[in-house]
């Protein structure tokens, strides 16, 4: 079970906003100006101000019901190409999670019973362990190229990756040829400034080094000079040059922070909301629909904004010293990497402007330049001491060994399209090229079938082995996802909402494979697959729990009444034959699952939840936690004495998951104070002290079913992964959620993670055959 809501008004109010945002966002990301115009054509007595709506998007204040479910309404009537679609009714289903979500955040307005409104603070996570990088790095020094009149500024690929521009100190711009490590002749030295860029049509665009306001564009063919539209377009010289990812807008930046934005096709100037943003214009990236994004610098902080709509997308960053001169953003615009001042880094989600966790390592030293990889699966960090630090950025883990190729500050780094290329453009003059190396292929097992199916499948055991979950495509929904569990036979997933609905999804498209379960309202807390395929769950309303059949969307037999209050836990034996039941009466419940007959009386506990229970796998112990922070085992292999229990005392606070290892050796529960407790079910003793890593509350934990990993998940956003036998981390924490993660359940096969959360988002985590 998820507390809910788990965080401040302040903090709540801020996911209501990052999830407006997204939602925007998934319709085509419609203008403020057009949303305004939409409401008041769309004849449904819809109104919205341009003040509301930056209220509402950025998170100034709750804005009242009736307001949220108007925008939530006229944002669903675009579909996801931005194409206009009727407005839904005020009643309709989809608006049920918003307005749940509004009732929350306003129980929380009041604030603390002191009277004080809790302050919301965007802090990094804290650094994880550094992990020991790979003893090899990913990319291999090519060419070292030579030549340059002073230290190495800029640096650009052209689309094809076969040239490379660096631009240098002293007027020179020389173009290398990166299959041979050999300079380009033109007609007349480019002795011009940086920064450098390519232009679709593979042209090389340089600063005029007789006018610092103008860019040249050298012909990719004659090799000459020609004249462009860009000539005085600023009043002082451009420091950044940007093309969107399909060629179409280039964006041009001056040393003072104004910037413009021009169709690259004859460079023709573009109405935007640059010369409207509160301050200097530092760094400038795109979102994969070409919507530009830009980083600010306007006395009051660093924050993002969406240039189009002239809409802050942050407040003022928080977590670091950011130096707004050295960020920059993934190819697909949703990560930025910002370095500090005092040599740290960080990257956050450009929705939020928030720390991503875990949070990478801090640097010695400034940070020259920064680059993501075009898959924005790495990113490349120059060093002042002349190193070149490569970052995973999954997880802020080191990437192998740094590059050290340089004996002077590394102003440059840049990949080529593919990232088969890294450039590095130091103080030294120089230019180091590397190539990535190319992945080892595991050797076929001998007598091993051939085909793509059975290659995919030994390429994923091979990632999945090399000691981290391999993601799937993530699923994402408009509310947040409590609960997951896999069929029986892994084909399904069965997915709570927080809007009281159960979601039936193919586990490898993610299409729906079965109708939903809508009517009744179901508590997201309860979900259980038994093995004939029946569903278990818990209605909100009532004190039962329902089997159901998924394939015919309908209950699969009575109700199991027993409990004065809902259902908030359950658990299968291992034979199938019993069912327990964990209550907000505070008691436990034996059912039989073929009847739906109570199996004896009541297991009393507490006057507080009874919020999960386990029965271990040879049905002699049955376990219930509860929101005190107790754990109780009763011995119910003979005669059951029903008030009378083995209390396990430990945690710190409400204890939301248990569950027994398939050997019923171990017992695992996952408690709100970060910590998870493994115990000897025959002592009922700890196994040592408790695994902690999370530092958050731990929401849900699952074994494997060979009982070799216990999946644990919680607060702070992460998957970890544990050995049970030691209590030891396997591997370091695996991100991806952008907020609180509710829910684990493996495959039965043991080859699949599924994680839900707060965030609306579906993931799978290929762990490799077992």
């Amino acid at each position: 079970m998820t507390p809910q809501p788990t965080g401040t008004f302040d903090e709540e109010l801020a996911a209501l906003a990052a999830d407006l945002r997204r939602l925007r966002i998934g319709r085509g990301k419609p203008p403020y100006r057009d949303l305004v115009a939409r409401a008041a054509g769309s004849r449904a007595g819809i109104q919205l101000s341009m003040a509301t709506l930056s209220d509402a998007f950025n998170g100034k204040r709750l804005v009242r019901i009736d307001t949220l479910m108007a925008l939530v309404r006229i944002l669903r009537s675009y579909d996801e190409f931005g194409g206009e679609v009727p407005v839904p009714g005020h009643n309709a289903p989809e608006l049920a999670p918003w307005r749940g979500r509004w009732q929350a955040i306003a129980a929380l307005q009041s604030g603390p019973a002191d009277g004080k409104r809790p302050t919301a603070v965007a802090t990094p996570a804290p650094a994880p362990a550094p992990a020991p990088a790979p003893a090899v790095s990913a990319y291999a020094l090519r060419f070292r190229l030579v030549g340059h009149p002073g230290p190495v500024r800029h640096l650009a690929f052209p689309a094809d990756g076969r040239q490379l521009a660096a631009a240098a100190d002293g007027g020179a711009v020389l173009l290398w040829n990166t299959d041979t490590g050999l300079p380009y002749k033109y007609r007349g030295r480019i002795e011009d400034l940086g920064p450098v860029a390519f232009a679709p049509d593979d042209s090389l665009m340089t600063v005029n080094n007789a006018n610092t306001r103008s860019v040249s564009l050298w012909d990719p063919v004659l090799r000459t000079r020609r004249k462009t539209a860009l000539e005085r377009s600023h009043r002082e010289g451009i420091a950044r040059l940007a093309h969107s990812p399909d060629g179409r807008l280039l964006v041009s930046v001056d040393t003072a922070g104004s910037a413009r934005v021009w169709y690259a096709a004859g460079h023709v100037r573009v109405p935007s909301a640059f010369d409207d943003l509160p301050g200097r214009v530092t760094t400038v990236g795109f979102t994969s629909d070409g919507q530009v994004l830009a980083l600010v610098d306007d006395g009051e902080g660093v924050r993002l904004w969406e240039v189009f709509g002239a809409q802050p997308l942050s407040a003022p960053l928080a977590g670091q010293p950011v130096d707004p001169d050295t960020a920059v953003f993934s190819a697909d615009g949703r990560v930025l990497a910002t370095a500090g001042r005092d040599g740290s880094l960080l990257l956050r989600d450009t929705a939020t402007g928030l720390p991503l966790a875990p949070r990478p390592a801090p640097r010695t030293g400034r940070i020259g330049a920064l680059a993501f990889s075009p898959d924005g699966l790495l990113l490349a960090v120059a060093a002042d001491d002349g190193a070149v630090h490569l970052v995973d950025t999954a997880g802020g883990r080191p990437a192998g060994p740094p590059l050290t190729g340089h004996r002077q500050p590394v102003h440059a780094v840049a990949f080529s399209p593919d990232g088969a290329l890294l450039a590095t453009g130091s103080h030294d003059t120089t230019v180091l090229l590397y190539e990535c190396r190319a992945a080892p292929v595991p050797a076929p097992e001998v007598g091993s079938a051939s085909g793509s199916g059975t290659v995919a499948a030994r390429a994923l055991a091979a990632l999945a082995g090399a000691g981290r979950p391999v993601a799937l495509p993530p699923l994402t929904w408009d509310g947040p996802l409590v609960r997951v569990a896999f069929s029986p036979d892994g084909g399904t997933l069965a997915v709570t909402t927080r809007s009281q609905r159960v979601l039936f999804l193919d586990t490898l498209t993610g299409r729906p494979a079965h109708e939903p379960i809508a009517s009744p309202p179901v508590l997201p807390f309860g979900l259980l697959y038994a093995p004939g395929g029946r569903l278990f769950v818990t209605p909100a309303e009532g004190s039962a729990a329902i089997p159901w059949d998924p394939g015919t969307a309908r209950s699969a037999g009575e109700p199991l009444t027993g409990h004065s209050g809902p259902v908030l836990g359950l658990a299968l034996s291992a034979d199938a034959r019993l069912l327990a039941t964990a209550g907000a009466d505070g008691s436990l419940r034996l059912w039989e699952t073929a009847t739906g007959k109570p199996s004896g009386g009541r297991f009393p506990g507490h006057a507080e939840d009874a919020l999960a229970v386990a029965l271990s796998p040879d049905g002699h112990r049955l376990v219930g936690t509860y929101r005190d922070g107790t754990v109780r085992v009763w011995d119910v292999s003979g005669p059951r004495e029903l008030t009378h229990s083995q209390v396990l005392h430990g945690h710190g606070g409400p204890v939301w998951s248990a569950a027994f290892s398939p050997d019923g050796r171990v017992l695992a529960t996952a408690c709100q104070d970060g910590a998870v407790r493994l115990w000897d079910p025959r002592t009922n003793k700890p196994f040592g002290d408790p695994p902690t890593g999370h530092g958050e509350s731990v929401n849900d934990l699952a074994f494997t079913p060979d009982g070799g990993f216990l999946a644990t998940v919680g607060s702070d956003g992460a998957l970890r992964l544990w050995d049970p036998a030691s209590g030891r981390p396997v591997g370091e924490p695996v991100t991806g959620h952008s907020g609180s993660v509710s829910g684990v359940a493996c495959s039965p096969d043991g080859s699949l993670l599924a994680t839900v959360g707060e965030d609306g988002t579906l993931r799978r985590w290929v762990i490799g055959p077992r």
